[in-house]
């Protein structure tokens, strides 16, 4: 449990460019030995969108699941995204 809220925290501090996000969620999950790079599943999730963030979802495929949510927003010239969220769901 350690590692994965040591990933969260990172996660939560995450800036980028925007069309890395979702690599760099999965090598964060990865390096901090929350699951194997092929056991995690990193997608866009319009379902979460909320204030003018956009959604995304992690979802871990071993044992029972685990799911992560992520905001982030985009800067002005949607070039770099800046996580404001992240919590299990």
């Amino acid at each position: 449990m350690e590692n994965l809220e040591g990933a969260m925290e990172r996660i939560k501090d995450l800036e980028c460019p925007t069309g890395d996000i979702k690599n760099r969620i999965r090598n964060i999950l990865k390096e901090y030995e929350v699951a194997n790079r092929s056991e995690i599943i990193v997608s866009r999730y319009h379902r979460l969108d909320k204030n003018g963030a956009r959604g995304y979802n992690a979802k871990i495929t071993r044992d029972d699941g685990l799911d992560i949510a992520i905001l982030a927003v985009s800067g002005m010239d949607d070039y770099v995204v800046k996580v404001i969220d992240a919590y299990i769901c």
